[in-house]
């Protein structure tokens, strides 16, 4: 499999790329990790344990022996330190991550043949684009295509994530209806609910129907998709898509759907940001999924 959970991605700790190196891990050690991601790249795996001041070898031992839920994960990680972070380090790890770029032309070379970008006409460089479009791309060419996806695996491209036209959630609405349209998409996740998918569409200027219908038919890669979109809506209404953004980014899960979510998972009950509990919700059921598998 792909590792779907971006770089961008935060647990409650607040430090981008854990949860990612947690899920690769995780599938690497029950044999499902595709085997042209390393569970250890060395790179930003690494530079994420650093900034945390955390052993690498001393992490994947525990990782690869005790094959921890995500929140199990991170309450480790937290004993280990005593509960005693860096908050510059962490800070400045993040900071890093989002503006790093690819500067080794081989490396450039070898994202854009994944993604389909043409080298004589795209300058793109970002690093965290780069990389989120690459994954996006191998998961649908490879784990779509070959029908390599546990059945009941909930989406975890996250509402956070964002392609080219940088508009939150669309992509994770493109990934459940791509899971929904195989039967693979986990009972307890709307395909295309009446929630962030559909206010997302509403803050594009899209009909759901139109939208359904374009995903359903054609099973485009992400890039045809926002292709798609920007076809149908030219000029993206940037302020709508911020003012979208900032309600995503803040809005809280009332009960039962709070108390839900943390009697699933175990993350503390004082977490009520509804995209923060969205991602250790996703992070617990593709857990759970990948365990009943072993």
């Amino acid at each position: 499999m792909i590792p779907l959970i971006g770089s961008i991605c935060q647990g409650p700790l607040g430090i981008s790329q854990l949860p990612r190196t947690w899920w690769k891990a995780i599938t690497r050690q029950v044999g499902l990790l595709d085997e042209t991601y390393p569970d250890n790249c060395g790179g930003l795996d690494a530079w994420c344990l650093d900034a945390l001041e955390l052993a690498v070898d001393e992490t994947y031992a525990y990782l690869d022996d005790e094959l921890p839920d995500y929140v199990t994960f991170e309450q480790w990680v937290v004993d280990r330190k005593n509960g005693a972070f860096s908050k510059a380090r962490i800070e400045r790890f993040n900071l890093m991550l989002q503006r790093r770029v690819h500067s080794r032309p081989h490396k450039i070379t070898e994202t854009y043949g994944d993604i389909g970008y043409d080298p004589e006409t795209h300058t793109e460089v970002g690093a965290l684009l780069l990389n989120t479009l690459q994954d996006w791309s191998l998961f649908r060419d490879r784990d779509y295509a070959s029908g390599d996806i546990p059945q009941g695996i909930p989406p975890l491209i996250s509402s956070l994530d964002v392609g080219p036209l940088k508009v939150v959630q669309l992509a994770r609405t493109w990934h459940k209806v791509l899971l929904d349209a195989k039967g693979l998409l986990n009972e307890d996740y709307p395909a295309c609910g009446s929630g962030l998918d559909q206010r997302v569409l509403d803050a594009l200027g899209l009909g759901r129907d139109n939208t359904l219908a374009y995903l359903t038919e054609s099973l485009p890669s992400y890039l045809a998709f926002q292709a798609w979109v920007t076809e149908q809506i030219g000029e993206v209404d940037r302020e709508g898509v911020e003012e979208f953004r900032q309600r995503m980014l803040t809005r809280k899960h009332p009960d039962p759907k709070l108390s839900g979510i943390h009697d699933l998972t175990g993350c503390d009950r004082s977490i009520t940001n509804g995209r923060l509990l969205n991602h250790v919700e996703d992070w617990r059921y593709a857990y759970d999924v990948l365990i009943k598998k072993m």
